[in-house]
């Protein structure tokens, strides 16, 4: 009978989950650095967090074919030379350790340093050859070779700010905006730099939007001039529902590119 009424009561406890409008402000602005640098990792780029903030929040880094640009793999891969097998994840433990001794060929398998045919001792007297379990091939390191064709590579580098915003409310209602805040300082000079803003909606889904300064230059136009946007108190709000004329920056992690 206990372990019913426990059952009964744990069946009639509510869950309750936490918004991202239950964070406080400087929790939410971490957490929507948090959501860029996932975003930023299904494309391709490593991320790295500086260590102090000067109006940059992340640095991405990533390798690319030096031909045509897809992402590239840096580490080399163990791949078996003759059935292609890959063990480079989850088959290293069925590589089998196979070791010829350098004076008579006998062939053994496992951590041996002494011959049983000819005597001959010492680790460094034995060949070690990396065998496939499969067709009995060599493993070896094999660096990566782009499916274009390519052998080289280039390495790129990007610094990002990340601004977040919710839905905005007033007095308990939907306003259908969000708002953002840049000012003269964050205007870094640099092609390598850009802003990723993260918008989370009322459902609690994430929207990126992707731009260069310049483009968040370009598209401020003679606000940029105004004294509102000099004294830092400028803010753009614009809707929560097409992103009013920000929309053509809505996933467009190309631009980091």
């Amino acid at each position: 009978m206990p372990e019913e009424e426990n059952e009964e009561t744990e069946e009639g406890i509510e869950i309750q989950y936490k918004k991202t409008g239950d964070l406080n402000v400087k929790h939410f602005s971490r957490y929507g650095e948090f959501l860029v640098s996932f975003e930023l990792s299904k494309h391709g780029w490593n991320v790295y967090n500086p260590m102090y903030d000067e109006y940059i929040d992340i640095i991405a880094h990533k390798y690319s074919c030096a031909k045509c640009g897809k992402n590239w793999e840096i580490t080399p891969s163990l791949i078996c030379i003759k059935c292609k097998k890959d063990f480079s994840k989850t088959q290293k433990s069925k590589i089998i350790p196979v070791k010829i001794c350098n004076k008579c060929k006998k062939k053994y398998i496992g951590n041996i340093t002494k011959c049983k045919k000819c005597g001959n001792s010492g680790s460094e007297n034995f060949t070690n050859i990396p065998t496939c379990d499969k067709c009995k091939g060599e493993v070896k390191l094999i660096n990566f070779v782009c499916p274009c064709g390519s052998e080289e590579y280039k390495t790129k580098f990007r610094t990002i700010q990340v601004k977040s915003s919710r839905v905005e409310y007033k007095e308990g209602k939907s306003k259908n905006t969000y708002a953002i805040d840049h000012k003269p300082r964050d205007m870094i000079n640099c092609e390598h730099h850009f802003f990723v803003w993260c918008l989370i909606d009322d459902d609690d889904k994430p929207h990126f939007l992707i731009m260069s300064v310049q483009d968040f230059i370009d598209t401020m136009g003679s606000s940029m001039k105004g004294t509102s946007f000099l004294k830092d108190q400028d803010r753009q709000h614009f809707s929560s529902v097409n992103f009013g004329k920000w929309a053509k920056f809505v996933n467009r992690f190309d631009l980091l590119e």
